[in-house]
């Protein structure tokens, strides 16, 4: 079985034991095939929008004998998933707009543990998260192919929240900090993160509504510096 990169990995870490997964945008299914191969979980619908990534998936599915435990389907985001059948959403693997757009449509997801994993625009989607009622658990940094994520855990509540800058662009990170088996990798995400703001804010012109932005986003890169003193 082939095992998960350190993306991957921290999404299927969040994953309900003995749960139900619908892994949407699944691409080669990787995530599913682990999860049942393993036994972590009872079941799985590894759902794409395009035919070749889901025969992909079906391929690997059978070639590690558990197409009795995992259905590929054809559908775009979750329209083609009766939300009874599953325990778990994951959606990884896209920008956070998409993502948000994927979850929107079905809203308000009650009982439904999210794994997210944005590959851009993780800002949007804590916003959006918080914005439209979804508590957001836990964060756990992840690195692949040289490069970090974000892999958040989230669960509808029903109670809209205020994301300030800090917590839009780092989530509950930080958090991470403490937890000895995440630190390092967590602070190397957050240093990726200020290094960022550092770049945008070195390209920034000098009209009235970039300084003001530069004057956040200084604002925010300091912060980001306390937080990894």
């Amino acid at each position: 079985m082939k095992a998960l990169d350190g993306r991957l990995q921290a999404a299927a870490d969040f994953v309900t034991p003995g749960g139900r997964v619908a892994d949407i945008g699944t691409d080669h299914g990787y995530l599913p095939v682990w999860l049942a191969g393993t036994g972590k979980i009872s079941s799985a619908i590894a759902a794409d929008i395009n035919e070749g990534p889901l025969q992909s998936a079906a391929a690997n599915i059978a070639a590690e004998g558990l197409a009795g435990k995992i259905e590929t389907r054809l559908t775009d985001g979750l329209a083609g998933i009766d939300l009874s059948e599953v325990t778990d959403i994951v959606v990884a693997g896209m920008g956070g707009m998409l993502i948000a757009e994927i979850l929107e449509k079905e809203l308000p997801l009650a009982g439904k543990n999210l794994i997210l994993q944005p590959m851009t625009q993780a800002p949007f989607l804590r916003r959006w998260l918080c914005e439209n009622g979804f508590a957001i658990l836990a964060e756990t940094p992840a690195e692949a192919g040289g490069k970090f994520y974000t892999v958040l855990n989230a669960r509808y509540d029903g109670e809209k929240r205020e994301a300030d800058s800090f917590f839009a662009h780092v989530g509950r990170m930080p958090e991470a900090l403490a937890d000895p088996g995440k630190a390092e990798l967590a602070r190397r995400y957050l240093a990726h993160q200020l290094k960022k703001l550092e770049v945008i804010l070195f390209g920034m012109g000098q009209s009235e509504g970039a300084r003001q932005t530069a004057a956040e986003y200084r604002a925010l890169a300091e912060q980001i510096r306390e937080v990894l003193a």
